[in-house]
This record gives structure tokens, C-alpha cells and sequence, in this order.
């Protein structure tokens, strides 16, 4: 799909970020509010089962790791960022709903099977098979609902790791409070013992096995079949639930080293390389699509190198950040920002995912932005953008 004969103005108006429509602000509020009291109601019922002072050790141990965390993965995203909004709800809603709904099904859960069996038999059942099914369904949810309501900032595997790694360490963080608290009322050696074991040697778990269930719907969003769509999301829902149920049967039989080495670790590694791959692909994107705004006036020529760069990308917002401050440096990102969007468009466009008025309404949307980032870096140039 190539570009349109008529364009915009480069000198249109930039998007506005606007209010939502009332009835979506009324929406969004109440999904605040019940998030919000149910994280409460969960922290709540950590700090009566452990008592205040172990919870309090339980609450500052799981927080401290989590800014470096989430840290890690956004280095993922540096092509195209996602929404700040987009990234804070995915990690609350794992940090709130998840875990609300993850303690009130497994508790039940193991209660009823606790009437069917003796309580070892019970505990393995639940740790095994119901705790990661409900668990990886609670997480995946706010990725299927981004995918419905927010596909266009959905668009490929790196986004769906990124946005499973960061409900995946909301949901983490809260459990972490509450087995951290749990250690902390039996001593200083449980309490030593349980941050080793979750916060130093297996951070990533939590994330890595919602991420398969992520990367299944990120092929979905660039599939360009139906029985793909269908099938990517199944099958990386049933991975994530494999992985997490072959965990913790470990960690109930004692084998947690020997599946960490063999099986999660590499996993891991298997993660990493598939959003390097992806990386890769979005690069040679850049490479074919952009040429053809550079060739229109929309972009400079000695963009095109800056643009396919993360390096470069990086020197770009250091180099007017300097010359002008944090204004001219945000507008150089969305600058970045809507660039990829371009390119992601026409892959999209490509694959028969949209139709044409949707290609040019939101092609015309991303070029009022192109147009509006751009004015706010260009008088913090030299000649050379990329030098």
C-alpha cells in the first residue's frame, strides 16, 4: 500500500490528547474505584493473616525490585513506546484485579478440594493445575481487552511481552507481598529464604509465562489469517499455563533448581530472542516504508538513518535536549513515535487488516502528529540530524 496523492498540510494541527467522551471518563473512573478497593481489599487481608510489622517487611521487599523491573522491560519497546496510560493500567490491573480474582478462586478452589481429598493431595492439585489457570487467565485478560479496544497499539509480539511482562509484575508484586509477609512471620530465615528464592533467582518467572500468553496475541494482532488469530492466543494461553503449572509442581516436589536450569531459564532465552527477532523486523519495516515520506517532504532524508537506530534515536533526543530541554526532547520522541506508527500502519495495511478509509484516516492522523513533533525540535537542529 503506498502513500496517497493528496496529503495534509504539514502544518496541520497537531492530535489533540482531548477528554474522553463523558461516558468512557464514567467508565474509566469506575474501573479505578474497583480496582483500587480490590487491591485494598487484597493488601488487607495479607495484613490481618501476618500482622502489621511482617507485613510492612513484606510490603517494602516486594516493592524495592520493581521499578528496575519494570525498568528492564520497557528497554524492550524503545522503537515504539507505548502509551504511558496503556502501561500503568496493564501493571495495576495485575498489581489489583488479577490478584483479587487469583486469591478469591484459589482459595475456594483449595478449599473444595480439601473436602474431596486429604490437604497434601489438595495443596499439589491447586499449586499445579488451578492456581496457574486461573492466574494466567486473570493476567491475559487485560491484554485480549487491549487487543478489542486498543488494537492499533497492539502490533506485534514485543508489545504483547511488554504489556504481559508488566501485568505479570503487578500481579507479582502483590503476591510477593504476600508470601514475603507470610516468611516474615515465621523469622529472619524464611523471610531471607523466600526473597532469594522469588526476588533475586526467578523475577522473570511471573512475566515470562504471561508472556507467552502475550506473544500469542501479538501474532494475532499481525495475522493474516483467521485460524491464526484464533489459534495464537489459545496456544500461548495454554503455554503460559504449562509453564507456570510445571513450576510450581516443582516447587511443591522440591525440584525447583533442576527446572529452572532445563526448562525456565532457557524459555527465558527463548523470549529474549523472539523479541529480538521481532526488533529486527520492525527495523527492516522502517527501512522499506519511511523512504517513501522522506521522498515526499514529510521526513528529512538524513532521518531515515536516525530513525532505524535505537543508538541513533537516543543521540537524536540527547542532542536537542541539550540545545532546548525536555519539550524539544518529548517532541523528538513523538517525532520517533509516529514514524513507527507509519511503518506499522503499512504492514497492517499489507496484511489486509484494514480497510482503506480506516489506512488513510489513520495515516492523516499520524502525519498531522509527524508534522506537529517535528516543529517542536526543528529550530534545535544543525543541518545533520543524525550527527
Amino acid at each position: 500500500m503506498t502513500a496517497p496523492a493528496s496529503w495534509p498540510s504539514p502544518a496541520g494541527p497537531a492530535l489533540s490528547a482531548g477528554l474522553a467522551p463523558p461516558r468512557r471518563r464514567w467508565v474509566l473512573v469506575v474501573t479505578v474505584i474497583a480496582f483500587t478497593l480490590a487491591g485494598l481489599l487484597v493488601l488487607a487481608v495479607i495484613a490481618l493473616t501476618s500482622g502489621p510489622l511482617p507485613f510492612v517487611l513484606g510490603l517494602t521487599l516486594a516493592l524495592i525490585p520493581v521499578p528496575l523491573l519494570v525498568a528492564g522491560v520497557l528497554v524492550l519497546d524503545r522503537y515504539e513506546p507505548e502509551p504511558r496510560r496503556l502501561l500503568l493500567f496493564t501493571f495495576f490491573w495485575g498489581a489489583t484485579a488479577a490478584a483479587f480474582v487469583a486469591l478469591i478462586l484459589n482459595t475456594v478452589g483449595v478449599l473444595v478440594l480439601r473436602q474431596l481429598t486429604d490437604n497434601a493431595t489438595a495443596d499439589f492439585i491447586s499449586a499445579s493445575i488451578g492456581a496457574p489457570v486461573v492466574e494466567e487467565c486473570a493476567k491475559g485478560a487485560v491484554i485480549l481487552v487491549l487487543l478489542r479496544t486498543r488494537r492499533h497499539e497492539l502490533d506485534g509480539p514485543i508489545d504483547g511481552i511488554v504489556y504481559a511482562a508488566l501485568v505479570a509484575l503487578g500481579f507479582a508484586m502483590t503476591e510477593n507481598i504476600l508470601y514475603y509477609s507470610s516468611a516474615a512471620g515465621q523469622g529472619s530465615t524464611a523471610l531471607i529464604g523466600t526473597f532469594v528464592v522469588r526476588g533475586v533467582f526467578s523475577p522473570f518467572l511471573h512475566p515470562m509465562f504471561t508472556a507467552a500468553t502475550g506473544i500469542g496475541l501479538g501474532y494475532a494482532a499481525i495475522a493474516r489469517n483467521r485460524p491464526a488469530r484464533i489459534l495464537a492466543p489459545i496456544a500461548g494461553l495454554l503455554v503460559a499455563m504449562l509453564l507456570h503449572g510445571i513450576w510450581n509442581a516443582a516447587a511443591e516436589e522440591h525440584h525447583v533448581i533442576l527446572v529452572y536450569l532445563t526448562i525456565m531459564l532457557p524459555v527465558f532465552i527463548g523470549v529474549l530472542v523472539v523479541a529480538a527477532v521481532e526488533r529486527r523486523r520492525i527495523k527492516r519495516l522502517l527501512a522499506r516504508v519511511l523512504p517513501m515520506y522522506a521522498g515526499s517532504g514529510w521526513l528529512g532524508p538524513a532521518d531515515l538513518p536516525m530513525l532505524a537506530s535505537i543508538a541513533q534515536r537516543r543521540r537524536a533526543r540527547r542532542f536537542v535536549r541539550a540545545r532546548g530541554g525536555k519539550l524539544p526532547a518529548q517532541a523528538m520522541r513523538d517525532y520517533q513515535a509516529a514514524a513507527t506508527e507509519l511503518a506499522l500502519l503499512h504492514d497492517r495495511g499489507e496484511r489486509q487488516q484494514l480497510d482503506a478509509a480506516t489506512f488513510t484516516a489513520r495515516q492523516q492522523e499520524l502525519l498531522r502528529a509527524l508534522a506537529a513533533a517535528r516543529n517542536g525540535f526543528t529550530p534545535y537542529l544543525t543541518p545533520r540530524l543524525s550527527r
